[in-house]
């Protein structure tokens, strides 16, 4: 797809008029700590857990705390409830959808005789590492800006060329048209500047990540675990935007009665990764965990396809029509490649009770910290032959160094253990990624809670996640960013888990 925008202008222009965006760089990586319902009821933290099969796709050492095997299947309901404030005013909205968790098995092997290799295993799992269904909501009275002034700087800085999935629309449509000098205008800027625009808006997504993992790792002397896993995510996203924006005089000769721009935008694809992990137990009931998970290279392909409408009331340069309505001829399809951030992870763990003797251990308090550069997510085209792409995605990668920042993120977890039932509770911290160039705020925070049984080779599991996230979503933005706001985001949810295993 060719792109007709000034890369310099990235985080100055709207996300309507092109696929790939910032925050698509961000959305493929900011997401919570997924697991077992063991795990997500105590915080996600899992880095020097021990044998759980959750840690595939964290810190794949922990693997070789195993000495027989498991089965395992997870599965659970998501229930978000969403506020969006936009210019004062506030809107709620919902939406609940359901998953299959962390599923997979374990096998174990232990060594006889005098080896320092005491025991090894090997498993391969798939886990929803990433949601993104969801719906957001919007609506308030705009006194600053217009859509339309973004396509006009969109124009302007391409030297009066009109991009085909945004300001191309808005001119087939007359929201942005040309006056008698031929400069550009929108007729929708009379209103803001009188009474200002009633805009509204929502974004429904749909899709996530589901990786596949397969790892091992070995036990040296039971006191030291090393290991690894490849990664290997599959992505699908799936997201309609609807932005409109009305006059709210009703004023039938002000040649500007309403407008409505929305696009459909489809991404999926396939990438992999690597995650090398450790764990030291310098004394029996103490763990010590170290990890870093690779880069994720992604290959996907956007299909995107917009649609703009508007009523200018009888505007002369409309030839004395109200209403227009316009599409492209034909959809974009676009080829290219994304590198995630890396992840740093270090863990620690303290289990209460005598381990050699399962009746007599009592539980465990287990901690993860984890750096995450979000700045270094790279696009890159796979087209070689197009250096307009290249171009493009050059200032792109450039404007996400400008945009985010690295973070420290943390989890904390505890379990207890009354012989055969468990009590699980635990939090976890998301830094906020953004540099703050216009405002915006971003943490997420977590808490739960759970409960376990185990008995005869046979295991179930029950975890409650509430999560509050501070984001923020932006309809369009413009040169200056005194002309334009967000709409900020509080997303709560609910996560219920629950996980069945048996011993094998």
């Amino acid at each position: 797809m060719k792109k007709v925008i000034l890369a310099g202008l990235l985080l100055t222009s709207g996300s309507y008029l092109l696929a790939q965006t910032p925050e698509d760089a961000l959305r493929y990586s900011w997401y919570p700590a997924q697991g077992t319902a063991r795990i997500q009821a105590m915080g996600g933290a899992s880095g020097s857990i021990g044998g759980e099969i959750s840690t595939l796709f964290t810190n794949p050492a922990n693997l070789g705390f195993y000495k027989t095997g498991d089965a395992v299947i997870s599965g659970g309901l998501n229930i978000l409830n969403n506020k969006a404030t936009y210019f004062g005013q506030s809107v709620k909205d919902n939406k609940t959808s359901g998953f299959l968790g962390t599923t997979g098995i374990v096998l174990a092997n232990t060594t006889r005789g005098g080896s320092a290799l005491k025991s090894s295993a090997f498993g391969i799992g798939v886990s929803r590492v990433a949601d993104f269904n969801n719906r957001i909501e919007f609506n308030g009275l705009n006194q600053k800006s217009s859509m339309a002034d973004m396509f006009i700087e969109d124009v302007n800085a391409n030297n009066g060329n009109l991009s085909t999935y945004g300001s191309q629309l808005a001119y087939n449509v007359h929201w942005i048209t040309d006056d008698a000098n031929q400069h550009l205008f929108s007729p929708a800027d009379a209103i803001v500047s009188s009474t200002g625009v009633q805009q509204h808006g929502t974004l429904i997504s749909e899709g996530g990540i589901t990786e596949i993992a397969i790892g091992g790792a070995a036990n040296l002397n039971d006191n030291v675990y090393l290991g690894g896993s490849i990664g290997m995510p599959v992505l699908r996203y799936r997201a309609t935007r609807t932005f409109d924006e009305l006059d709210p005089t009703t004023n039938p000769n002000n040649n500007f009665d309403g407008a409505q721009f929305d696009d459909y935008l489809t991404t999926k694809g396939m990438g992999i990764n690597l995650k090398l992990g450790a764990v030291f137990a310098p004394v029996q009931n103490f763990r010590i965990g170290v990890s870093a998970i690779s880069p994720t290279w992604y290959s996907l392909t956007d299909t995107y396809d917009a649609r703009a409408w508007a009523n200018t009331e009888g505007l002369p340069q409309n030839e004395g029509k109200n209403e227009s309505e316009s599409r492209p001829n034909d959809v974009s399809v676009f080829d290219y490649t994304l590198q995630t951030p890396y992840r740093l992870m270090g863990s620690l763990t303290y289990l209460f009770g005598n381990l050699n003797n399962v009746s007599s251990q009592r539980g465990l308090v287990t901690a993860d910290v984890e750096y995450m550069n979000y700045m270094s997510s790279r696009f890159r085209s796979a087209q070689d032959d197009d250096p307009s792409d290249d171009a493009y995605l050059h200032g792109l990668n450039t404007s996400i160094g400008n945009a985010y920042k690295g973070t420290v993120n943390a989890r904390l977890g505890a379990e207890l253990k009354f012989n055969t039932f468990m009590a699980r509770i635990g939090g976890a911290y998301y830094g906020n990624p953004y540099k703050d160039l216009a405002g915006e705020k971003g943490n997420m925070y977590q808490g739960t809670a759970g409960v376990g049984y185990r008995n005869r080779g046979f295991f179930i599991d029950l975890g409650y996640i509430y999560t509050a996230k501070e984001d923020v979503y932006y309809p369009y933005r413009l040169e200056n960013k005194n002309n334009f706001d967000p709409a900020t985001l509080q997303l709560n949810g609910s996560r219920i888990v629950l996980t069945f295993g048996v011993k094998i």
